[in-house]
């Protein structure tokens, strides 16, 4: 026992001095690491919020942009240029109805949308529709035009439209008269506006958004706030003393983007130049990006200043405040304790060192490491249970236990995601489908109509001209078919399953599609199985689905190619292969081909509808439809697989 006594008590008075400088060094060291670390955090935050917003705003920048470029949009060019000039079109009653029949779906189908005006280009509001419902014209003007918003006398703002680049989205503000605000209040957000141009004019009128701010609200709202910190968003706007240092956004107070179109008493505009007698304004402006320690030492604002607008002096600062003590507090305990329990500390670990290496710490490394490689992928690799120590034992069977059960659980969200997120495509699928159904039939049936006056009122001599209107009758007959087959899919009727024989079918359709093919100078080549096949479906949904992918096709090939259409059966499934010869699908538009309203078309070539209603059509038939490109050559493989008999939905799947 002298010899080991001596040994010990010697390197106790050998490292005594070196531990104790060493563990004064380490705890300063990880204080600052750990100080780096928060600083480092909040600004990971704050770069993340940035970055969701930025998403956000870009996303409605997209919206207003395809706002301005749609159908019923576009439409009432004439009419906007006719009610600057005073003058009352004839078609302004029936556009401005078209226009807020599309503009009020819009809004109930896109969610965030607050209110969209259209303006002529003198700046007065000729349609308005404010969360998906129209407001009437009801303010009289010096013309015989009626507005919806009272007729504007403001030459400054005149001025100001007309200097907007266009085709670019602008943002500015709106006189005060068209305000989205309750009394005394500053709208949060910029209106977002687009010019109107025709051939004939140079400016017709504007399409203006504003969003309210709603969704930056809840993205600000249920983001993770570090160490319980609260997040405030100001703006920056040297050029306009009411809104330079405006606190649009500060979850303390209950300040929202919203709040302004909410009549809430007392909640009167607040400004940044209030905050530690205007201090950290000045930093914050000066600095851009940073940190600031309250005068009282007590709060630490970490702030980034963001560019929401393009083209515009105009920012926010986003920021983040916590309490100062965050980073001090974790070691005030530690330095006061430290002397008691270093030499305690000491003299148990050159004790206990041994026995712990051999009991605890070797299972526990290798725990830690196991656990690392299952953080990086790794979830092949089970954790060990071989600890000769209870707890650590026990410790390897929860970690395991844990491991387990995240990775059902992964395996789970994702496909509990992947529904939810299909649902939701195929339920504004259904909005869409039923208003374009609703429109389409009123033309329809006119055309009808008239099909059958130019019948009765033609010649028996006039064979071909009689052909030609039986030819039109028939064609008309067929989209009516269609629209019906587009607005039962939008209420969720089932498929009227009947027998089809595959052969006749697919030829009868692919012959359709010759006229189309040879006009863009591409080949069908239609293979079908010698062997007779029959399958149970709806011939008219189907056949729709089919026509729209080998359409995508010819759309898609180059001239000179060939689109192949191959049909095949086994026993219980029918196949469908459709491949073409062209530029194949983008790494970046693999995931969004079946999205309601993605198109990679013009905006005159396609609605970016057809995709996602064949996907509905064939998921109701119980069947698949896989589009991806082809692995032999360049190109793409659309495949449609049905079950021979009638089958459940895989709605969702």
């Amino acid at each position: 026992m002298r010899l080991p006594v001596n040994i010990f008590l010697w390197t106790f008075g050998a490292t005594l001095l070196p531990v104790l400088a060493l563990v004064w060094g380490v705890t300063a060291y990880s204080e600052h690491r750990f100080q780096s670390e928060v600083n480092r955090e909040v600004s990971d935050n704050i770069q993340s919020l940035t970055g969701e917003i930025n998403n956000r705003l870009r996303y409605e920048r997209e919206v207003l942009r395809g706002i301005a470029h749609s159908q019923p949009i576009q439409t009432m060019l004439n009419v906007l240029v006719a009610s600057a000039q005073g003058i009352r079109h004839p078609d302004l009653t029936s556009d401005r109805i078209r226009a807020n029949s599309f503009l009020a779906g819009l809004q109930r189908t896109v969610p965030g949308l607050g209110s969209i005006r259209i303006l002529d280009a003198a700046g007065n509001t000729v349609v308005k529709t404010t969360l998906g419902r129209a407001a009437p014209p009801m303010f009289q003007s010096l013309s015989q035009v009626n507005y919806v918003e009272e007729e504007l006398e403001n030459p400054a703002f005149l001025q100001q439209l007309k200097n907007l680049p266009l085709d670019e989205v602008s943002f500015i503000m709106l006189p005060s008269s068209l305000w989205d605000a309750a009394p005394n209040q500053y709208p949060s957000m910029l209106y977002g506006i687009y010019p109107l141009s025709d051939f004939g004019s140079d400016r017709a009128g504007y399409v203006v958004l504003n969003t309210y701010g709603e969704y930056l609200d809840q993205i600000l709202t249920l983001s993770p706030k570090p160490r319980g910190s609260h997040v405030m968003v100001i703006e920056h706007d040297p050029g306009n003393a009411q809104r330079d240092g405006l606190i649009l956004y500060n979850d303390q107070t209950g300040r929202a983007f919203t709040t302004p179109m909410e009549a809430h008493p007392g909640s009167a505009p607040t400004y940044a130049q209030a905050l530690d007698e205007g201090a950290f304004w000045q930093s914050a402006v000066a600095q851009s990006d940073g940190m600031y320690l309250s005068r009282s030492g007590k709060t630490r604002i970490y702030f980034q200043e963001y560019h929401p607008y393009p083209n515009s002096l105009v920012s926010w600062f986003i920021t983040l405040r916590l309490p100062a003590t965050v980073t001090s507090a974790p070691f005030e305990d530690i330095h006061r304790s430290l002397w008691g329990f270093t030499v305690l500390a000491l003299g148990i670990s050159l004790l206990l060192a041994g026995l712990g290496a051999r009991f605890f710490s070797r299972p526990i490394v290798r725990l830690g490491r196991t656990l690392k490689q299952f953080a990086d992928g790794n979830r092949q690799q089970s954790i060990p249970v071989d600890s000769r120590t209870t707890e650590v034992r026990q410790l390897q069977q929860s970690f395991r236990y844990l491991t387990e059960h995240l990775t059902d659980e992964a395996q789970k969200r994702e496909a509990a995601e992947r529904q939810m997120l299909q649902q939701a495509k195929l339920a504004s699928i259904g909005e869409m489908a039923a208003g374009i159904g609703h429109e389409i039939n009123n033309p329809l049936n006119n055309i009808l109509t008239l099909t059958r006056l130019m019948a009765r009122q033609t010649h028996p001599d006039q064979a071909e001209l009689r052909a030609d209107i039986d030819d039109l009758r028939t064609e008309a007959l067929r989209v009516g078919h269609i629209v019906r087959g587009v607005m039962n899919f939008a209420r969720q009727l089932p498929p009227e399953h009947q027998p089809t024989e595959i052969a006749p079918w697919l030829t009868e359709l692919i012959d359709r599609l010759h006229p189309e093919a040879i006009e863009a100078d591409v080949f069908l080549a239609l293979k079908l199985s010698d062997a007779p096949c029959t399958a149970s479906f709806d011939p008219n949904q189907i056949g729709q689905v089919v026509i729209n992918l080998v359409r995508n096709a010819i759309h898609a090939s180059p001239p000179n190619s060939t689109i192949t259409i191959e049909a095949t059966c086994q026993a219980g499934q029918f196949s469908l292969s459709v491949l073409d010869e062209g530029a194949g699908v983008e790494a970046t538009a693999r995931d969004k081909i079946f999205d309601p309203f993605f198109t990679t078309k013009p905006v005159d070539k396609g609605t970016g509808l057809g995709l996602s209603i064949s996907l509905g059509i064939v998921q109701y038939h119980g069947g698949k439809l896989n589009v991806d490109n082809r692995t032999d050559r360049s190109g793409v493989c659309a495949t449609l697989q049905l079950p021979r008999e009638k089958s459940t939905p895989r709605v969702g799947d």
